[in-house]
This record gives C-alpha cells, sequence and structure tokens, in this order.
C-alpha cells in the first residue's frame, strides 16, 4: 500500500528513487505483481494467494499518483490499483481533507489512469472514518463513490477500500451490499479469501531501502510480521553505519 510518491516529511510518502528500485525489484525479483481482476478470481474461488504475489495499491486519488507514480509501473510493465473518493472529483471537495496534500487527481488523469489498464477502486465519497459515521451517512458514502466512479469509468468499481483502514461489523455489511471485497489496512492477520471484507495490505514505509523492502515481502503477508523484518533490517543498517564511524 502505497499512498504518496514524493519526497515529503511524512510517513505517508514515499520517495521517488526508493519507489523507483521499489519497482524495479518487482519487475525483476521472484515476485509475480497480480491485477485486481486476478484478486477478485481468487476470492471468487475462495483460493488460497498464491506465494510470491503481490498487488501494488495506492490510496486517496492524488495527482501524484498519476503523475510520478504511473509512468514509473509502466516503465516497468506493472499493474496497480488506485482507491479514489468520488466527493474529490466532484464541486463536492470538502474544504479540508485529511492528507498530506490535497492534489488530487483530476477525470482528465483518472482517466489516463483507467487508458492505461490499471484499476480504480472506490474510497469512500469523502474519506470520513466510516466506524464514526451514522447509518445514513454510511450508505451515502459507499454509494455515492459507487456512483460517481459508474459514470466516470462506464462500469462499477468492484473494490472498496476502508478509509483510515476503519471498519466494523456494520461497515462491512454495508460494503458487501455494493461490493465484492474490500481492502483494509496493517490488520493482524494476513489476507484471507475467507474474509474477503478485511483484506490486509502491507503499508510501505518511506525510510525502507529496498534490503528492509525485500525483508517485508520475504516475511510472507502478515502484514505486523513484514513490518517488523522491514524494521529490524533499518535498525541494523543504521547500527552498522554507527560502528563504521566509530571505528
Amino acid at each position: 500500500m502505497y499512498h504518496l510518491v514524493e519526497d515529503l516529511p511524512t510517513s505517508m510518502a514515499v520517495p521517488p528513487d526508493r519507489f523507483a528500485e521499489q519497482m524495479e525489484f518487482l519487475e525483476g525479483g521472484p515476485y509475480s505483481v497480480i491485477t485486481e481482476q486476478d484478486l477478485h478470481d481468487l476470492v471468487r474461488r475462495r483460493a488460497p494467494l498464491p506465494a510470491k504475489a503481490v498487488l501494488i495499491t495506492f490510496d486517496d486519488g492524488y495527482a501524484n499518483t498519476v503523475s510520478t507514480a504511473l509512468p514509473l509501473l509502466e516503465r516497468h510493465g506493472l499493474p496497480a490499483l488506485m482507491a479514489v473518493c468520488g466527493g474529490y472529483l466532484t464541486s463536492d471537495l470538502p474544504r479540508r481533507v485529511p492528507h498530506p496534500v490535497d492534489a488530487f487527481a483530476d477525470i482528465e488523469q483518472i482517466g489516463r489512469w483507467a487508458d492505461s489498464g490499471r484499476s480504480l477502486a472506490a474510497h469512500s465519497y469523502t474519506h470520513p472514518r466510516l466506524t464514526a459515521a451514522s447509518d445514513l451517512a454510511l450508505a451515502w458514502q459507499t454509494a455515492g463513490d459507487r456512483e460517481v466512479l459508474t459514470e466516470l469509468l462506464g462500469h462499477e468499481p468492484r473494490t472498496f477500500v476502508y478509509p483510515y483502514g476503519a471498519h466494523d461489523a456494520r461497515v462491512r455489511s454495508a460494503v458487501a451490499r455494493l461490493y465484492p471485497l474490500a481492502l483494509a489496512t496493517d490488520e493482524h492477520q494476513a489476507p484471507d479469501s475467507d474474509r474477503p471484507y478485511a483484506l490486509s495490505r502491507i503499508q510501505v514505509d518511506p525510510g525502507w531501502t529496498l534490503e528492509a523492502f525485500r525483508a517485508a515481502l520475504e516475511a510472507g503477508t502478515d502484514p505486523c510480521a513484514a513490518q517488523l523484518a522491514a524494521r529490524r533490517v533499518v535498525l541494523g543498517t543504521r547500527e552498522g553505519n554507527t560502528d563504521d564511524g566509530a571505528s
């Protein structure tokens, strides 16, 4: 899971040079980058996720995803899924948004992403924490986003991505009425096709070296284990640099 691919002092932004080397690694390494369609097929068959399979996702629908990330994905021939908020593509864009930047992809950029063959997912209408929404607001946030994206794409979005990763039984039930599956964030279990409305993802940290990125993937699909493995590599690198300096 990525948000921004940009040099910004926030945990939501992975530097472009690091993103570029991660994509190069995925293209040439032992991993198979799957599409949204592949994921839906696996979930529909209730098949286990194959070893070494990776789905690349971007949350929030930033213009940066199209201007910076897309050319790198195209260079390496990698599919990806971008989650967008329908209200950000209309005059309903809130005055204040809970994001590091407020430069979101416009309809033309969303079209460029779709024309590249990559997928779009719903991310709610205006990115609220859905677990705190009323029943009426929850219904609108899930259906309103679907309505905007359906009109834009010519077909209904099939994947929902929870804002903030926040979900509970009520939210999952509302999402299940409209979407075949949903993506969460750093859940405490690996993604499981028997839990199609809480598929966990590993958030890529901006501080990860390529070695840390590789360690996260090698740790398996449990986000907590992946984060821990990457953190150990980063801390080990820092300690090694300190020892070199001291000697």
